[in-house]
């Protein structure tokens, strides 16, 4: 449908230039305009195939004969996330610091990792998870969110990212949209 619109655009502009007379300079006279007039090389360099030979009659347009969209693929699966052995140190060693109660050495260690791995997943779960015990939870619920975008094909990581956002949701209070998010997290695991 989306192509469609740009084609018959096309189509009717193609239409309309072929039904006007071409541009002449001089003084505006419409006989000299005329197809049946032109001195040559004043005309168009090229004719239009809607001027060369004109639609058999009862004929559809070509906008029908264009085949049907192709229906939308699945999303490929992927292998699930892990970290390389420089973030897993790191995060071994926030979690140990968690344990301790040192959440700001805990939020360092993590940062390094970020900073090691930006673009995966866990990280942004374990960083969400640490929110949480900051008691920072818009935040941590932002992190699952980020972490959801980048996990597309993991069913596991998508899972921990989803249970993240429930808790998070469900600290504030908010207990329809932590259980919505809640069974998404459930769903991921079942399949």
């Amino acid at each position: 449908m989306v192509l469609l619109r740009p084609l018959l655009l096309v189509v009717l502009l193609a239409i309309s230039g072929c039904s006007l007379p071409p541009f002449m300079k001089g003084s505006g006279d419409t006989a000299a305009a005329s197809p049946t007039s032109r001195a040559p090389g004043s005309g168009p360099v090229l004719a239009t195939p809607t001027e060369a030979l004109p639609p058999p009659a009862g004929a559809e347009p070509a906008i029908d004969a264009l085949p049907p969209a192709p229906l939308p693929r699945e999303r490929p699966r992927t292998a699930p996330a892990t970290l390389g052995p420089a973030s897993k140190a790191l995060v071994s060693q926030a979690q140990a610091q968690r344990k301790k109660g040192d959440l700001p050495g805990a939020s360092v260690s993590l940062d390094r990792a970020l900073r090691i791995e930006p673009n995966n997943p866990l990280l942004w779960i374990e960083m969400g998870r640490l929110r949480m015990d900051q008691r920072n939870f818009p935040q941590a619920e932002n992190m699952g969110r980020k972490a959801l975008a980048m996990s597309v094909g993991d069913d596991r990581t998508q899972s921990s990212a989803w249970q993240l956002i429930s808790d998070s949701l469900r600290a504030r209070g908010k207990n329809p949209e932590a259980e919505d998010a809640a069974a998404k997290a459930r769903a991921l695991v079942q399949q």
